[in-house]
């Protein structure tokens, strides 16, 4: 998950998609959890992470983003 973060120039908190239902179940204060919280949270509620997560292993595009997709994979229309 760090390599993750690290790939995209992120951290962990910013692999969370707040929007998600898990999320919103869960309820999380991000703001008064470290990076190390946020990990444990994640490890444990996978579901919680932004989705869908393309890599390449070092560079990598998060949340369904069909423009950059198509630049990732260098598909033309």
């Amino acid at each position: 998950m760090r390599r993750l973060a690290a790939q995209n120039g992120s951290t962990i908190k910013e692999l969370v998609n707040p929007k998600s239902q898990a999320y919103k179940k869960l309820q999380p204060d991000l703001t008064t959890m470290d990076e190390q919280a946020v990990f444990e949270l994640v490890a444990a509620n996978p579901r919680i992470m932004v989705r869908p997560m393309l890599s390449d292993g070092k560079k990598m595009v998060m949340g369904f983003k069909e423009d950059q997709y198509k630049r990732f994979l260098n598909l033309s229309d």
